[in-house]
């Protein structure tokens, strides 16, 4: 099991599309924070006013802008190329000719997927607390969202750390749908466009 794994994270990272998806990932993110440099705010996108950006709460304000590119395009063209992809091109074939189950092969590509989500989201984290240390000003409290009296630091390390394992998991929720999806739609464009239609549907039906 732990071979197919190994196997799979290198099929997955030795992939130009892999690349370019993090790449522009992080190209992303640096543009975010440099606009949040720049105007020194956060705009709340509901009306709920604006908040001064600062080494603590950079990495949770930049988060709904990361969380919408994550969930929305970069992880589910990078789970349909690596589920559809494979059976569309047929590769998938190849991998079955190896003395393994089948069983055993999807469970290893959803562990590799898996921690390259962990990956993708990690990343957004490790940025933001570096740019945060670095490019803004230092604040000894942090403002919850809707709170009206400020927390500690430890406080708020919690507070960012919940949010971030809130996204990692609602990331993983959409692998195992796109997992579902690309088992019945093999053509990446078409499995992309249904996992969009379905989160859609799923999100209102959720709230």
């Amino acid at each position: 099991m732990l071979g197919i794994w190994h196997s799979e994270m290198e099929r997955i990272w030795k992939r130009k599309s892999t690349y370019s998806l993090y790449v522009a990932y992080i190209l992303i993110i640096v543009a975010i924070i440099w606009s949040y440099k720049m105007t020194g705010t956060k705009i709340f996108r509901f009306g709920e006013g604006s908040m001064l950006v600062n080494n603590l709460n950079l990495p949770w304000l930049m988060m709904s802008e990361v969380a919408l590119f994550l969930t929305l395009a970069m992880l589910p063209i990078l789970y349909v190329d690596q589920l559809s992809g494979d059976l569309y091109s047929g590769a998938y074939r190849l991998y079955m000719l190896r003395p393994y189950r089948r069983l055993w092969f999807w469970l290893a590509k959803m562990l590799a997927l898996s921690i390259t989500t962990v990956i993708f989201v990690g990343t957004g984290l490790f940025i933001s607390v570096l740019a945060g240390w670095f490019l803004f000003p230092h604040s000894s409290t942090f403002l919850k969202y809707g709170a009206s009296t400020p927390s500690t630091l430890s406080d708020a390390i919690t507070y960012i750390l919940t949010f971030y394992l809130i996204l990692l998991m609602v990331c993983l929720v959409k692998l195992m749908l796109s997992s579902a999806v690309c088992l019945f739609v093999s053509r990446p464009l078409f499995a992309y466009l249904s996992i969009l239609v379905l989160s859609v549907f799923l999100f209102k039906l959720a709230r």
